[in-house]
């Protein structure tokens, strides 16, 4: 019996061999016949195991292999980390989702609504933590609006470009989250910067997670820049210092630090004794909050998207208080129920929570949802959640 099950074993370990040789010749072969820079990758299992795949280097040009501590700009994968630290003040008491937010941030719920035929009109219905962590107060892009984009006042004296309709009454991504970021600074008495590192990225060794990165980190920042016609156009790789911290979308983290996070998710909110948030607050995560039949509304041309940019804004899918949740009957790869979202420079991440998968996909240029680079995603998030 002994040598039967010693004989199972072996097989076993030499399919998984297989099929991670067979993977990771999948990736090589993707990345070699694409134009990415570079890009890193990991994943954790239901076991606890992770696995990482790095292309390329992380500063344009060199001999080095980018890693899973080079340090990205992730930009709107912010926004989850700032909704648990929304939520964490949500268990403490501090405020409920659905109070009214007039009192404490009349800077934010004093700004006007713009309509659709350029009229601005004030409103007192309000603003809950809610709507700001769901996407329907009404604020949104410039990127996301050409309402907005073609909005060209002579003054303006708000902090915020105008809301685009009533509390709760559609979904439009925009700068609601960095309205939470200023909640949580207001509650707390602290800078955001600070607020997260004594509750979510300092208790979670996240080392590599800042809003200003520490003298002695720069150094692993990446390259990051445009892609054109012609080819990538890099950005300066260090950036200034920043007072003003976007709970939107401001912060800098390594795949290895964002994975971390990600499995403290997984993990029912606790990891190496840590707790950040309760299994309650991480259930209501993955369940949508918005009503039925309110579905997320990217305002996507009638004929689709064309053929030359990824497939990453899906209409068929719903939002939590973090992230998109997975809602589509057509999908092949993700578990109905799963949550992903993504940074604009093309970072994304996906986390199955029923089968106690996550993955992280990080490249760093412009514009998002770049083909090749959403695919690349796609096609890891493939080889991991099949698994």
């Amino acid at each position: 019996m002994k040598k039967l099950l010693l004989i199972a074993s072996i097989i076993s370990t030499l399919i998984g061999c297989e099929a991670e040789k067979k993977q990771a010749s999948q990736l090589n072969s993707y990345f070699e016949n694409s134009t990415i820079p570079a890009a890193v990758m990991g994943s954790i299992n239901q076991d606890g195991k992770k696995e990482w795949r790095s292309f390329g280097p992380s500063v344009w040009g060199g001999k080095d292999t980018v890693n899973n501590e080079n340090i990205f700009r992730i930009f709107s994968m912010t926004k989850a980390i700032a909704s648990v630290a929304a939520l964490q003040l949500v268990e403490r008491g501090l405020i409920g989702l659905d109070d009214p937010l007039n009192e404490l941030m009349p800077e934010m719920t004093s700004i006007p609504i713009l309509t659709k035929e350029g009229e601005l009109y004030k409103s007192d219905a309000p603003i809950t933590l809610r709507h700001l962590l769901t996407h329907t107060s009404g604020f949104g892009y410039e990127f996301t609006s050409s309402t907005l984009a073609n909005f060209k006042p002579n003054e303006w004296e708000y902090d915020d470009l105008p809301r685009l309709f009533e509390p709760g009454k559609r979904w439009h991504y925009g700068t609601s989250t960095d309205w939470v970021g200023k909640v949580i600074e207001k509650l707390s008495g602290q800078d955001l910067e600070t607020y997260l590192r004594e509750n979510i990225t300092g208790p979670l060794e996240m080392n590599s997670t800042w809003f200003n990165v520490p003298d002695n980190l720069k150094d692993k920042i990446v390259s990051w820049g445009t892609r054109d016609s012609i080819g990538f156009n890099e950005f300066n790789r260090v950036p200034m210092p920043t007072k003003t911290f976007s709970g939107g979308g401001g912060l800098f983290s390594s795949p290895k630090d964002y994975l971390i996070f990600l499995e403290c998710i997984l993990n029912n909110g606790t990891l190496n004794n840590v707790q950040i948030l309760t299994p309650e607050s991480i259930e209501m995560m993955f369940r949508n909050q918005l009503p039925r039949p309110m579905k997320m509304d990217f305002d996507l041309p009638e004929a689709g998207l064309p053929d030359t940019v990824g497939r990453f804004s899906d209409e068929s899918d719903t939002y939590s208080l973090a992230w998109a949740i997975e809602d589509s009957e057509d999908e092949k790869v993700r578990p109905r129920g799963s949550a992903y979202w993504a940074g604009i420079a093309n970072s994304y991440y996906t986390v199955d929570k029923k089968n106690g998968n996550a993955v992280v996909y990080f490249t760093q240029f412009l514009p998002f949802n770049d083909k090749e680079s959403y695919d690349f995603y796609r096609l890891f998030e493939k080889e991991v959640l099949s698994n």
